[in-house]
């Protein structure tokens, strides 16, 4: 009889300690998160992104609002005035080992549209009658830029707080249309690498800040 008391404690035992293994295990890693990306607030855009976490990837999505006046963070002309827009931006992630793991190295491709509506002005020095034909709803020239390219990054969980590293590059290939294209005889697309309208190869990083749950 004492040792089957004996047997049946050591099994308690052995189950509570398995679940405080599980428990502790499942407190440490978290499935989904919410992040932001500081840095985008230098250029009038508010980016609030949503990560899902897999054992061996992970799927990152981030939709972004841009409400930008006249700023000393980006090139200017004197037509320019304001901007506003929208985007989104998907990345892949496959981790180089399987969760859980407080620092994780992960490659993936990323995707990502914006779409940006520049208000223009006229400056003091062109007369409206010089343009044929020109209307207040003229006056503004839009981007749809598309990006495609692959980032190395290392994805870090701490509890519930999380903080993603990651560069790359790929390509970047903006449709412009409006004011800017159809009045090239006084004004110019902005086509400078840090310029909306730049097309080409680019470099890309990101430094994001977030909460899991």
């Amino acid at each position: 009889m004492k040792k089957v008391i004996l047997s049946l404690l050591l099994l308690i035992l052995t189950i509570s300690a398995y679940g405080q293994d599980n428990r502790s295990a499942n407190i440490s890693w978290y499935r989904n998160e919410l992040f932001l990306d500081p840095a985008r607030f230098f250029e009038g855009t508010f980016a609030l992104g949503y990560q899902r976490n897999f054992y061996n990837s992970a799927l990152s999505l981030m939709p972004s609002v841009t409400l930008m006046g006249e700023s000393i963070f980006r090139n200017e002309d004197a037509f320019y005035s304001e901007i506003e827009g929208f985007g989104m931006e998907g990345i892949y992630k496959v981790y180089f080992a399987r969760m859980p793991r407080k620092a994780q190295v992960y490659l993936g491709p990323y995707v990502a549209y914006r779409f940006l509506k520049e208000k223009n002005r006229l400056p003091d020095d062109v007369d409206p009658q010089d343009l044929p034909n020109i209307t207040q709803s003229d006056l503004y020239t839009r981007y749809n830029t598309v990006m495609a390219g692959v980032l190395f990054g290392i994805h870090f969980m701490w509890g519930r707080f999380t903080m993603d590293i990651n560069v790359g590059g790929g390509i970047r290939y903006p449709t412009i249309s409006g004011f800017r294209t159809n009045y090239t005889s006084i004004v110019t697309v902005p086509t400078g690498f840090a310029e909306f309208g730049y097309k080409g190869v680019v470099p890309k990083g990101n430094l994001t800040l977030g909460v899991a749950f």
